[in-house]
């Protein structure tokens, strides 16, 4: 209308956040309200994340860590013990126990459990109490005693060695803790009775010499195990975990010895070792045919019970590692190889001077001196005669002379492989100097073993054949059955009728030669003579001699090759005054106790000199 004045309608206003002050703010939207179901997932969600951790600690405290738990547990009650495996026993031909294993036992203790002990008044004594008691038994001192019980050791070894009655009267004293570990020792029944053969077996159960040591792995066995479940008192849970793993025992080894002939050789050794003052003796009989070992005597001897007070050179066998130059009784090679080759007869003819120049102008000597000799091969093989055996054996030649003697078993090793055994010393012809190359032919300039001596005679007496030398001629098992070893393949080397050749020329030097004194009464014996000049230890040239003797009984039929030996004997050096007389007392023991029939008939021998 005119003359009114028009207005506009209100303007709206929407809601606003407070206002600080008086002024007045833009205009805000309101915020939504949030969603409630959202947050409900989340929460749920969170929930059963938190029950999923819950559950699986629950599982593991319950499952794995409990089954850990009793693993442990049962581990610190589980104890392993060891099951010794029996050592083979060692025995002579006839069955006699030469080495054998004897029970014994360690008492030991879980100290923690012997505090506990008390005495028949229920008095508690512990660890004192019972080491008083357990001294008095022991014959010891109880101080000594209870250093080993006191403490919180769950085992502690407290004696060794005590046997099987001992241990019943500690085991009646009901100590708590106090229980015994089983194990074998080595013990030899026959004393020194091949006690250099068998060597011995240390306390920690180790072999440290000859048979004990070759045969080791046999002898030896494999140990087993036995893992138990004990109580709290430390005493076997008999139905908790108990495993066994068995021990697999040795074998055991059936030797060639005669115990008997072994025995008596011994004391004779021992006795000329000391009537001639030697360093040492050595007898070792072989049987002919088989080469089996029936002997193997020396003195010093050795028992291997008390092996740590015996003679350092006697803890081994001097007979298959001592060498020595065999001197004359390896003529005996020398004469069979001009046999063998057909250069000479056992009535061949030579003037064998006392002294004799070879083109070289090396000198050689007899032993004694003389005028010219007119002898028969035989007759220089009878007198030992060093020009003689040169005069003869320079017929062969330098390579037939190393052929015979390693033919003969001279830088080879015999089949027995004993420790520490040798082949000797034969060195190659052309190693051979202007004066060796004569005096291989009478035993000088090489070195052999008395068994290598033994086994060169043994090749005569088995017709021309070298029969492998035997010791170990079996092994046993648990229930006594013997399986026989393999003695290798006997080997001709000379021809029979050579070897009976020889063999009758030997018989000579017994009969009417420097043999004599090998005589064996009842028995037709042949064999040779050796002495030689013993090489210095230290500083090279030689110290003393070497006197032996090499025979064979009875000569018919040889049954025994019979070698002796005497290393630096002092009074009386000579092998046929010295070595050749304990030749005649073994070997006629020898063959009275294997029963062989005595001789009945002479011998047919060639001549001895010619004119």
């Amino acid at each position: 209308m005119p003359g009114t004045t028009k207005r506009n309608p209100p303007k709206r206003v929407a809601a606003s956040s407070p206002r600080s002050g008086t002024g007045r703010g833009p205009r805000v939207e309101a915020p939504r309200a949030a969603n409630p179901r959202g947050r409900m997932w989340f929460l749920v969600v969170a929930a059963a994340l938190l029950l999923v951790l819950v559950a699986g600690r629950l599982v593991a405290i319950q499952g794995m860590d409990q089954m850990k738990l009793a693993e442990k547990a049962l581990s610190s009650r589980l104890v392993t013990k060891t099951l010794p495996a029996s050592r083979g026993t060692i025995m002579a031909a006839d069955g006699t126990v030469l080495a054998d294993n004897a029970m014994r036992y360690r008492l030991v203790v879980d100290q923690r459990n012997v505090a506990r002990y008390t005495d028949e008044n229920g008095t508690l004594v512990g660890a004192w109490g019972a080491a008083e008691r357990i001294a008095g038994i022991l014959s010891t001192d109880p101080g000594l005693v209870y250093e080993k019980l006191e403490g919180d050791r769950l085992w502690n070894v407290v004696a060794t060695g005590i046997t099987s009655e001992v241990w019943a009267e500690i085991e009646a004293l009901g100590i708590p803790g106090i229980t015994v570990e089983e194990y074998a020792i080595r013990t030899y029944p026959a004393g020194a009775v091949g006690g250099n053969l068998l060597g011995f077996v240390g306390s920690d159960g180790q072999a440290l010499a000859g048979l004990e040591l070759a045969y080791d792995d046999t002898l030896r066995g494999t140990d087993g195990e036995q893992q138990y479940e004990r109580g709290a008192k430390g005493d076997f849970i008999p139905l908790g975990a108990n495993n066994v793993t068995p021990a697999e025992n040795g074998q055991g080894l059936q030797l060639t010895i005669d115990p008997t002939i072994q025995y008596y050789a011994q004391q004779a050794i021992a006795d000329a070792v000391k009537e001639h003052k030697a360093e040492w003796g050595s007898i070792v009989i072989s049987e002919a045919e088989t080469g089996k070992i029936l002997t193997v005597a020396e003195a010093p001897s050795v028992d291997p019970n008390d092996f740590g007070s015996a003679d350092p050179g006697a803890t081994g066998s001097r007979s298959f590692t001592a060498l020595f130059e065999p001197g004359s009784t390896a003529k005996m090679i020398t004469a069979a190889g001009l046999i063998e080759e057909g250069l000479v007869t056992p009535e061949s003819e030579f003037t064998v001077p006392y002294e004799w120049t070879a083109p070289n102008d090396e000198v050689f000597k007899d032993s004694h001196e003389h005028e010219e000799q007119k002898l028969t091969f035989t007759g220089i093989l009878e007198d030992s005669s060093n020009t003689g055996t040169i005069l003869a054996g320079d017929k062969l030649t330098l390579d037939q002379r190393y052929d015979y003697l390693h033919r003969f078993g001279f830088g080879t090793r015999n089949a027995v492989n004993f420790p520490g055994g040798t082949a000797g010393i034969l060195h190659p012809v052309e190693d051979w100097d202007g004066r060796t190359k004569y005096t291989v032919m009478f035993g000088q300039g090489v070195a052999a073993t008395a068994v290598q001596t033994n086994e060169a005679f043994g090749v005569i007496a088995n017709g021309g054949v070298r029969a492998p030398l035997q010791l170990v001629s079996g092994t046993v098992d648990d229930s006594g059955k013997v399986t026989p070893v393999s003695t290798g393949t006997p080997e001709r080397v000379v021809s029979e009728e050579t070897a009976d050749t020889v063999l009758n020329m030997l018989e000579s030097v017994v009969a009417r030669g420097t043999g004599a004194p090998a005589s064996v009464p009842g028995y037709r014996a042949a064999g040779k003579t050796g002495t030689s000049q013993a090489p210095a230890d230290e500083g090279g040239g030689y110290d003393g001699y070497t006197a032996s003797f090499v025979g064979i009984a009875p000569v018919e039929d040889p049954r025994l090759v019979v070698s002796v030996t005497l290393q630096r004997p002092r009074d009386g050096y000579y092998g046929g005054t010295s070595a050749a007389p304990v030749f005649s007392d073994v070997t006629g023991y020898a063959l009275r106790h294997l029963r062989v029939p005595p001789s009945t008939t002479e011998p047919v021998l060639p001549p001895r000199e010619w004119k």
